[in-house]
């Protein structure tokens, strides 16, 4: 079973004008657990991890509601040390709930990322060059979705960042920052 959207690049949803992205918040937590489990995995201290990455200077956790419910999340932080991948800023977690898709949540998520790491990379003085992301080669409505925020292949692997890929192959995106 395939945990990516099926991939219909002439299907447009309509994008729901009641949907916020905003920095989540500790009440978001839960939800953002289970929207995170939507993935597959049961991930053992989730939330535990995610109430910290609230609290540090190296992640962004956004999180997508509609009313009071999450319907989506995503994230950036920074990782190094790795041969396969640049140190920097990376997208992680993008993912919308499975009943939420096609109203806009992914495009909004990813838009605010961009906006918040180079906000944070500005403000920090920092002299990162770029936003990177990295998603699964079978993900097709990822890929588009990156492109479609200035996304640009840089590489594809079996891994990157210690990611390994369902299907063995990864790509790696870059996308400059101000």
């Amino acid at each position: 079973m395939s945990h990516f959207a099926p991939y219909a690049p002439d299907e447009h949803g309509r994008p729901d004008p009641a949907l916020v992205v905003r920095p989540a918040e500790p009440e978001d937590v839960a939800g953002v657990a289970r929207v995170a489990r939507t993935r597959g995995a049961t991930q053992v201290g989730l939330e535990g991890r995610l109430a910290g990455w609230l609290r540090s200077d190296l992640h962004v956790v956004l999180a997508a509601r509609r009313d009071d419910e999450v319907v989506g999340w995503a994230s950036a932080r920074v990782l190094g040390g790795h041969a396969d991948s640049p140190d920097g800023w990376y997208v992680s977690s993008l993912t919308v709930d499975p009943a939420w898709r096609r109203r806009g949540a992914g495009d909004r998520l990813l838009a605010a990322v961009v906006a918040a790491v180079a906000a944070r990379v500005t403000a920090a003085g920092d002299r990162t060059d770029a936003l990177r992301s990295i998603v699964n080669a079978t993900n097709h409505p990822s890929l588009d979705l990156h492109a479609a925020h200035g996304f640009v292949e840089e590489a594809r692997g079996p891994s990157f960042a210690g990611v390994t890929f369902t299907g063995g192959v990864g790509v790696l995106l870059a996308r400059p920052l101000p």
